[in-house]
């Protein structure tokens, strides 16, 4: 016979996980409130405010928009895995400000674009709104989002370079546009 404690102790989640790189990070004071919807780590967010003040953070609605990085810290319980993380909606949540050579992170959330089919150092990426990934891409054939796109990165490692987080593959991407 199941329980739903037993399920829920037992299922493993399949949300983005990633690591912050950079020795010193520039946050936004006090955070802000997820809104509209649940956001997994290590995604892109535009900042605004509700009806009574607070900051809010929502998933990136426009490319051309102002990004910043979602990156709250996980505190485990009963051996949960890094994968079942995310920022709920009316959660308070970290949220990273994006500096060009600056701000470094690891993530599981990406895809290749057209004529890509392995990470390399070098390539280029930005964040897709609708797949809610980085698209990496060669830099002498960037996908057609990337010249528009408000926050660029750089690929400064692939994916044999990193230790791979309950099972994703990691990219490391570094800020070259914000």
């Amino acid at each position: 016979m199941a329980t739903r404690l037993q399920k829920a102790l037992t299922e493993v989640g399949n949300h983005t996980t990633g690591n912050l790189n950079s020795l010193k990070i520039k946050t936004v004071a006090h955070g802000a409130k997820v809104t509209g919807s649940d956001i997994d780590n290590f995604m892109l967010v535009e900042l605004g405010f509700d009806a009574e003040g607070n900051r809010t953070a929502s998933k990136l609605s426009d490319k051309t928009k102002k990004a910043y990085l979602i990156a709250s810290p996980e505190a485990r319980y009963l051996g949960e895995s890094m994968r079942d993380f995310y920022n709920g909606v009316g959660e308070h949540a970290r949220i990273v400000i994006l500096e060009p050579a600056y701000t470094r992170f690891d993530v599981s959330a990406f895809s290749f674009n057209t004529g890509v089919t392995e990470v390399k150092q070098g390539q280029v990426a930005h964040f897709d709104i609708a797949t809610q990934k980085y698209i990496i891409s060669d830099p002498a054939s960037p996908h057609e989002d990337y010249a528009n796109s408000s926050a660029k990165f750089l690929v400064v490692n692939n994916e044999d370079d990193l230790v791979y987080t309950m099972g994703q593959k990691l990219v490391r991407l570094e800020v070259i546009e914000a």
